[in-house]
């Protein structure tokens, strides 16, 4: 027996490619004008001020200029004395980046 339905083409899907480079993961796909100086000195911002937050507990892996930023910000809210409450805290995370900084430059406090 031969069908009498009608034959129809099947169905393709089409899948959408990008056409513009990606970036390799983790990067920015490759931009096609240059950035201006002001958005170059908002991702350094930005870049800083993460690896500040993520080196937050985590003092052995951050870099130097993190462990300062970290510190400064220490000293800075226990010089504030509108804001005890938050003493403590700036006082344990001064203790951890100064001995963290003692250690990896191998300072000797004794004299």
């Amino acid at each position: 027996m031969i069908s009498t339905k009608p034959v129809t083409p099947a169905r393709t899907l089409t899948l959408h490619v990008a056409t513009t480079p990606q970036g390799t993961p983790g990067q920015p796909a490759p931009a096609t004008q240059a950035i201006t100086a002001a958005q170059r000195q908002k991702a350094y911002r930005h870049r800083s001020k993460r690896a500040v937050m993520q080196a937050i507990g985590d003092e052995a892996n951050a870099s130097r200029v993190s462990l300062l930023a970290l510190l400064g910000r220490a000293l800075a809210l226990l010089g504030d004395e509108t804001d005890s409450s938050m003493h403590s805290a700036a006082r344990s995370s001064a203790r951890r980046v100064m001995n963290t900084l003692i250690t990896r430059y191998e300072i000797n406090l004794e004299g």
